[in-house]
C-alpha cells in the first residue's frame, strides 16, 4: 500500500482550525447522554451503582473524545466527514437511550451502538485515508476496537457482576491502548506526527463540553424545583444548587481557559498534554454528573438528612471537579492547583462533620468552600470580577 500523498481531507497545520457547526450539532446528543447518566446514578445511589455509572460515563466519553480527535485532524468542512459525524451522533443517541438500563435489559443495545460507532467510524476513515500516512491511525483503532469488542459483546449476554467485569475489561482495553499509542501488529504505535493536532481547536472543544456538562446541573435543578411544591427551604436549596454550578463554572473558566491551548502547543511531545486534558476533563465531567445528582436530591428534600452514602455523593461532585482542574493546572502548581487541592482537603474534612445534618447545610458548606477558591483566584490573578479579557498572568 503506497502512502505519502496528502489527502485533501487532512487539515492543514498552517491554517487556523475554527469550530464547525457540525461539531456543535454533534454535542447536542450529550445533553441527553449526561442527563441519562445522572438519572442512572440517582436510581443507583450505592457503591455498585456508582461504579456502573462511571463505566458507562467512560464509554460515552470515549465516543465523544475519539470523534473530537477525528474532527481536529480532518477538515470537518468536508461533507463526507460531516455525514460521518452525524452518523456517529445517531449512534450516540441510540447508545444514550440504553444508559439507565445498560446493566439490565438494554445491555445489547448499548454495546451494539458503542461498537457500531467506534468500529464503523475507524473503518471508514482507514479506507478513506488509505493512501495517506494519517490513515494508519484509524487502522490501529480498528484493530483495538475489534479486540475490545470480544468482552463488550460477551458482557451483553451475561448479567450482574459478570457483565460489569467483562465491560470493565473492555473499557480498560479501549483506554490503555490509546494511552500507549495504539500499538498494532505490523504498523507499530502512533507517532507524534500522525496526531496533526490543532491546539486551540482541541482546547476549545474540551471547554465546550464542560459547558454542556454544567448545563445538566442547571436543567436538573430547574426540573426538580418545578416538580416540587414551593417552600422557603426549597427556595434556598434552589439558590444553593445554582450557586454551586456558577462557582464550578467560574473555577474552570477563570484560570485555565486561556492556558490550555498554549500548554498543548508548547508540549515537547504533542501526545502527552491532550491525554492529560482528556483524563482531567473526564474526571471533571464525572464530578458534574455527581453534582447534578446531588442537585436533584437537594431540591427534592432540602431539610432531610442524607443517608450515609448520599453525603459522599454531594462532596464527590466538587471534589472530582477540583481534582480534574488541578490536573489541568499542575504545570502552574502554586497558581492553580494548590488552592484546588486545599479545597479538596476542606471538603473531605467537612464530610464526617456534616454527616447527620440536613442536605441544605451540606450544600451551603460546599458553596462556602468553592466561593473561597474563587475569592483566592480573584485576589491572585489581578482580574476584576466579570472581566472576560485574558488575565495578565495565570
Amino acid at each position: 500500500m503506497t502512502r505519502g500523498r496528502r489527502s485533501k481531507l487532512v487539515r492543514d497545520l498552517h491554517r487556523p482550525k475554527p469550530i464547525t457547526f457540525v461539531e456543535l450539532f454533534f454535542d447536542l446528543v450529550y445533553v441527553f447522554s449526561l442527563f441519562r447518566l445522572a438519572e442512572m446514578l440517582t436510581n443507583r445511589l450505592h457503591w455498585v451503582g456508582a461504579a456502573q455509572t462511571l463505566l458507562i460515563l467512560m464509554a460515552i466519553w470515549w465516543v465523544w473524545a475519539y470523534t473530537n480527535l477525528l474532527t481536529d485532524s480532518i477538515d470537518s468542512r468536508a461533507i463526507s466527514l460531516q455525514l460521518l459525524v452525524i452518523g456517529s451522533m445517531f449512534g450516540a443517541l441510540a447508545l444514550s437511550t440504553a444508559i439507565p438500563e445498560a446493566f439490565e435489559h438494554r445491555g445489547l443495545l448499548f454495546v451494539v451502538s458503542y461498537l457500531a460507532i467506534n468500529l464503523g467510524r475507524a473503518s471508514i476513515m482507514a479506507y478513506v485515508l488509505r493512501h495517506d500516512e494519517l490513515g494508519l491511525r484509524p487502522l490501529r483503532a480498528v484493530f483495538w476496537f475489534a479486540v475490545s469488542a470480544v468482552p463488550w459483546l460477551a458482557g451483553a449476554f451475561v448479567e450482574g457482576d459478570a457483565r460489569f467485569a467483562l465491560w470493565g475489561l473492555a473499557i480498560t482495553i479501549d483506554y490503555v491502548c490509546a494511552l500507549i499509542g495504539w500499538p498494532a501488529p505490523g504498523i507499530g504505535r502512533t507517532p507524534a506526527r500522525e496526531l496533526n493536532l490543532a491546539s486551540e481547536h482541541f482546547a476549545e472543544r474540551y471547554r465546550q463540553f464542560i459547558i454542556i456538562a454544567l448545563g445538566q446541573t442547571v436543567a436538573v435543578s430547574g426540573l426538580a424545583f418545578h416538580n416540587s411544591d414551593f417552600t422557603p427551604h426549597r427556595g434556598v436549596a434552589f439558590v444553593l444548587s445554582f450557586a454551586i454550578t456558577v462557582l464550578l463554572y467560574w473555577i474552570y473558566f477563570h484560570r485555565i481557559r486561556e492556558r490550555l491551548a498554549p500548554s498543548f502547543a508548547a508540549a515537547p511531545d504533542p501526545r502527552v498534554r491532550p491525554r492529560e486534558a482528556g483524563l482531567a476533563d473526564l474526571v471533571m465531567v464525572a464530578g458534574v454528573v455527581a453534582t447534578t445528582t446531588a442537585a436533584g436530591r437537594l431540591i427534592a428534600d432540602p431539610i432531610g438528612t442524607a443517608p450515609p452514602f448520599e453525603v459522599p455523593v454531594f462532596v464527590a461532585g466538587p471534589v472530582l471537579f477540583l481534582a480534574g482542574h488541578a490536573l489541568l493546572g499542575r504545570h502552574e502548581f502554586v497558581g492553580v492547583a494548590a488552592p484546588r487541592l486545599a479545597g479538596i482537603l476542606a471538603l473531605v474534612a467537612a464530610t464526617p462533620v456534616l454527616a447527620g445534618h440536613s442536605v441544605v447545610l451540606l450544600a451551603g458548606s460546599i458553596v462556602a468552600i468553592l466561593a473561597g477558591i474563587v475569592a483566592w483566584d480573584l485576589v491572585h490573578t489581578g482580574v476584576k470580577p466579570g472581566d472576560q479579557d485574558l488575565p495578565r498572568r495565570l
